[in-house]
């Protein structure tokens, strides 16, 4: 027998935490875009093999140049390492409400994913391995540590998808300023500013926000190779947001040698 404890959502991933009456342990089960928040992401170090197509901008580039440049130039990428940190987190609702403040992984495309999150379950510390190879993905039982194979969980697409996932967020910017010089972590890039209607970030948050709501948006392409370094936003993108809260994803490390095998069941 087993009774529901929460139905959370991680960014357009979420999952029900079950409670087993005849098993002192519980799981995890996918349902598409419930209620969760994160913690954090590791994944170990991997080796480099840089090759990026050349950003083509120019002494001073357009705004529209600089996005328009990006999203042409993320097609050639075969590989990635992102970071999303959130910060000014909202209230969580319900009791067992899991918030994720930072994550990190590993994109190995077209459809492969690698990733650890440190996640915090009502108030307890847990950590959850998680790894996409197409249409299946497996998951650690935030208690066992086992690996168990689950559907529905990750949508890769939405890191891999230069037209409909993170990156084809900055080609939907309104009202453009910039660019202006900056660096990410050592990097130089154009940074441009805008706004962003929260409707398109819903396929992450999963969204519940009135129509119409925008959030001030920021992205920085590299000078070099016009690859996306840093997306910003801030704003009120799902119910338990502030306007003041923020989610920040850093990719670096683009086609750098990597590996991503399902794990031993």
């Amino acid at each position: 027998m087993k009774s529901n404890l929460s139905d959370q959502i991680w960014g357009g991933i979420s999952y029900e935490l079950i409670a087993y009456s005849d098993a002192p342990r519980i799981g995890l089960r996918p349902a598409l875009f419930g209620k969760w928040t994160i913690i954090r992401w590791f994944t170990p170090p991997w080796q480099h093999n840089n090759a990026v197509a050349a950003s083509n901008f120019g002494a001073k580039p357009t705004a529209q140049q600089v996005l328009a440049t990006l999203q042409k130039n993320f097609r050639t990428v075969t590989a990635f390492h992102v970071v999303m940190k959130t910060d000014n987190l909202g209230t969580a609702t319900g009791n067992n409400q899991i918030q994720i403040r930072t994550a990190d992984g590993d994109v190995l495309m077209p459809d492969k994913v690698k990733a650890q999150a440190n996640v915090l379950l009502s108030g307890q510390a847990v950590t959850i391995n998680l790894i996409s190879i197409g249409d299946t993905q497996y998951i650690t039982d935030p208690i066992t540590g086992q690996w168990r194979v689950v559907k529905g969980v990750l949508n890769a697409s939405m890191l891999t998808n230069p037209d409909t996932g993170i990156i084809s967020l900055a080609t939907k910017l309104q009202k453009l300023t910039g660019p202006t010089a900056d660096t990410v972590n050592g990097t130089p890039c154009w940074r441009v500013d805008g706004l962003l209607d929260a409707k398109y970030l819903a396929f992450l948050t999963g969204g519940g926000v009135p129509a119409g709501t925008m959030l001030q948006t920021s992205v920085c392409a590299g000078k070099a190779d016009a690859l996306l370094y840093e997306l910003k936003v801030t704003g009120q993108a799902t119910k338990s947001d502030t306007p003041q809260t923020t989610r920040t994803f850093e990719i670096s490390n683009y086609n750098e040698n990597i590996s991503i095998k399902a794990p031993q069941i």
